[in-house]
């Protein structure tokens, strides 16, 4: 068969947002295609998303979640082990000490409730190199996208369509519930958080009215005889003094009365209904409630799994936005300074900080089965410096002399020094002969062990064994033995005394 000539694939780029027909085109520049921004947003945009940080528990969700993504050191990896490779990553990591990276990843971490987040370069030269003196975080309202994915910076002089921006200028860092590519925008959890935390506003609001009634209920005043406006207007002037004046004052045929709530207390529906809406925010942004939410209490084992939970978010966050930086910033980094090499990664590192209490049990479950570890082990586990020293003498053993006639029988070193009596031939012959016997019991109760499913199982496959152990056999040899035994100790009196 002949070779098929290999058709190169397509390197363009088809489904485009530029020919996406369902995306509207009314200027040069995209528009956000989240449907919260469309219809709650309008002039102020992206600033309806700030309304939401102004709820507490909302803000410390999101403070939360961005602080255990600031909190984790971060780390650069080096692409290869050759020399310029190395010094790429030496040049890397040298720059990100120099300037403030976490502040710059905390203002990154904006594009989580809005959808993308932009950070202006500062560039200089620094010691012959061009360096990054600091990354300035944008407001996203000063930017917009062009069709084919380019940002532009809205200024005095294009403030609808926007200009283009350097190259190697702006870092731009998207995120999107979504997880699709076709808006430059991002889609952030803004879109989530909006109506829980708008529905909360309301509820606050009500709940105010509520208090306010149950703390100054409404004075409600009835006189006899017909419809008087000139009437009401004097007893109204009077009853609104109530809440300031310590008396009140009204003629005879007025009856003043206060309309109080029935309920026990102001807010009973409002507290559940707040605080439900605070835990579908906490869901929405940490993935659990346990940590956040007071009320709530659960077992060990489920707050290690709501943690476990947190902590994947929080690495998920950390890795998109090291991506955006390999990508971009890094990438720039090496380009400028160091041409030809391979641009390193930077990474932060979520790696748990071992126990050492736990580490230290297992080792002395270790030692304790005869293993004894290295001077350079026990320095690089624990650290701090440590000196070997000699395993303590055990205290001797008092020496008291064995009783006379008395054969230790489990110690050999005793059974070598003590003389053999008459009746050891008797033993001897005993353990021999018995031992047939005592091997068919156990290798009954050993079947019916393996057998067993359950103790209570076991119990009653040995009760239903117990008439095949029988012990009368063992009982006739220990009889003999013990008959011997007796008649060899009576004749050895009568060979000491002589027979007398």
């Amino acid at each position: 068969m002949a070779d098929e000539t290999k058709k190169a694939p397509p390197t363009v780029e088809i489904a485009g947002v530029a020919a996406d027909p369902t995306v509207p085109l009314y200027s040069t520049t995209l528009q956000p295609r989240d449907e919260v921004l469309a219809r709650r947003g309008g002039a102020a945009g992206l600033r309806v998303y700030d309304e939401i940080r102004r709820d507490p528990h909302a803000h410390a969700v999101l403070q939360k979640r961005t602080l255990e993504v600031v909190a984790r050191p971060w780390v650069v990896r080096e692409a290869s082990d050759s020399a310029i490779d190395k010094r790429a990553a030496d040049l890397v990591r040298r720059q990100f000490d120099a300037f403030a990276f976490d502040r710059a990843t905390m203002g990154f971490m904006g594009a989580v409730p809005k959808g993308f987040a932009v950070g202006e370069v500062m560039w200089g030269l620094r010691d012959g190199e061009w360096a990054v003196e600091r990354i300035k975080i944008r407001r996203q309202q000063r930017f917009r996208f062009a069709l084919d994915g380019s940002l532009r910076l809205l200024t005095r002089a294009n403030s609808i369509d926007g200009e283009p921006v350097p190259d190697r200028k702006f870092v731009v860092h998207r995120y999107s519930i979504e997880h699709d590519d076709d808006d430059p925008y991002g889609h952030g959890l803004g879109s989530v958080l909006f109506w829980p935390a708008w529905f909360k506003r309301q509820v606050l609001a009500y709940w105010l009215r509520a208090s306010e009634k149950y703390a100054s209920p409404t004075v409600m005043a009835q006189y006899s005889g017909g419809y008087d406006e000139k009437r009401q207007r004097e007893i109204l002037s009077v009853i609104r003094g109530i809440a300031n004046d310590a008396g009140l004052a009204v003629p005879e045929d007025v009856l003043v009365t206060l309309l109080e709530s029935k309920s026990a207390s102001a807010g009973t529906m409002h507290d559940p209904l707040a605080r439900y809406l605070d835990e579908l925010m906490s869901e929405a942004v940490l993935g659990e409630t346990l940590s956040t939410n007071s009320g709530q209490r659960g077992a060990r084992a489920l707050g290690e799994v709501h943690n476990d939970v947190r902590l994947a978010i929080a690495k998920a966050d950390a890795d998109l936005i090291s991506a955006t930086l390999n990508e971009s910033l890094v990438r720039w980094i090496v380009e400028l300074n160091l041409p030809g090499a391979k641009p390193p990664t930077v990474w932060r590192d979520f790696e748990e900080v071992e126990d050492l209490n736990t580490r230290a049990e297992r080792d002395k479950k270790i030692a304790d089965m005869g293993f004894k570890p290295t001077l350079a082990y026990v320095t690089e586990t624990y650290g701090g410096e440590w000196v070997e020293t000699s395993a303590p003498t055990p205290p001797a053993a008092p020496d008291i002399p064995p009783r006379a006639g008395v054969t230790d029988a489990l110690f050999a070193d005793n059974a070598a020094a003590t003389p053999p009596t008459p009746t050891d031939p008797i033993v001897q012959q005993l353990a021999v002969t018995a031992q047939p016997i005592l091997d068919r019991m156990i290798a009954i109760i050993r079947s019916q062990v393996m057998a067993a499913t359950s103790e209570d199982d076991l119990a009653e496959r040995l009760l239903s064994v117990l008439p095949s152990l029988d012990p009368s056999d063992l009982t006739d040899v220990l009889e003999a033995a013990m008959t011997l035994a007796d008649l060899t100790g009576r004749a050895a009196i009568v060979d000491e005394t002589g027979g007398g």
